[in-house]
């Protein structure tokens, strides 16, 4: 059967030359080019023009100068030859090409086969359309940055935890406080491990995030438990399961929860988590039952 016309364009048919999609070597050759092309050189720091000699476009040698390397070892990676590439050329290379997380990301993906390491960056402020985002949600809802500071929460959040009115990191509170042993059912087998091994992932990631490796010091530092599983079971993967346990205010059954976890684009490392509860029957009390029962109790958000 030959392919419809669009519009009425009769030379979209059959006629019309397929499209080749390469390989990775080719793909990473020709976004090393489209990367190099696309910079200005008045607007690349550290690039040097001469007035005999301007230029529109960067050369390969001018990107081999800037990340300090040989011409023909970048030339190299631009003709998209799968090397041992370093992690440090590869961001020098990222950095003098001016690349965004995503592009970093997959330059690591096409050159070497694998993540880079994330970059650590500030977390960035939470906007308004988060913060409504977050105060529609019918459940529990709260957003935690990389550190696990609770970032934003709306009503039925802090009528669960009222300790986000305090010092509101996630971690601190599951780990240093007696409360939090109690309200989190089953603590020591569905609570503690996979908060574990969320940490020392996010420490992985960002490996230079000072702030979350305060965090884990005063996390192992005042629970012993937690020391303990550090130390003499590392895991990064998340042994237990979406659906956990938590004790509600007024409510003598735990209700079991479902963690939704969503990651915001834009907002490296930040993440809302809702916690929706698990209908089991009309007569099982639900989260949602929160909503009415703080109705003089406000959302907020981290100062």
């Amino acid at each position: 059967m030959e392919a419809a016309a669009v519009n009425g364009d009769s030379s979209l048919g059959t006629a019309a030359t397929p499209l080749k999609i390469g390989g990775s070597q080719a793909e990473l050759s020709a976004l090393l080019r489209a990367w190099r092309r696309r910079l200005a050189p008045a607007n690349v720091p550290g690039f040097v023009q001469y007035p005999h000699r301007r230029k529109s476009t960067l050369s390969q040698d001018d990107i081999a100068r800037l990340v300090g390397s040989t011409s023909f070892w970048y030339g190299q990676l631009e003709r998209g030859h799968v090397g041992r590439y370093s992690d440090d050329f590869l961001d020098r290379v990222a950095a003098a090409l001016q690349l965004s997380d995503s592009e970093r990301e997959v330059l690591y993906h096409l050159a070497v086969g694998r993540q880079p390491v994330p970059r650590h960056r500030p977390s960035a402020e939470v906007s308004q359309t988060m913060e409504r985002l977050v105060a529609a949600q019918q459940c529990p809802a709260y957003i935690v940055d990389s550190a696990f500071n609770v970032r934003a929460w709306n009503v039925q959040a802090q009528a669960l935890f009222p300790w986000l009115t305090g010092e509101p990191n996630l971690m601190r509170w599951a780990f240093t406080t007696p409360a939090a042993r109690t309200q989190l059912h089953r603590w020591e087998e569905d609570w503690a491990p996979s908060l574990l091994a969320q940490l020392r992932m996010a420490h992985a990631r960002e490996p230079d995030n000072e702030s979350l490796a305060q965090v884990i010091r005063d996390v192992i530092a005042s629970n012993e438990r937690a020391r303990w599983c550090w130390e003499n079971e590392p895991s990064v993967t998340d042994p237990g399961e979406a659906v956990r346990g938590i004790r509600i205010p007024d409510c003598d059954t735990p209700v079991r929860v479902e963690l939704i976890v969503c990651s915001p684009l834009g907002h490296p490392g930040m993440q809302m988590v809702i916690m929706v509860a698990v209908e089991q029957g009309s007569d099982v009390p639900t989260v949602r039952t929160l909503t009415s029962a703080s109705s003089s109790t406000s959302g907020g958000r981290a100062a």
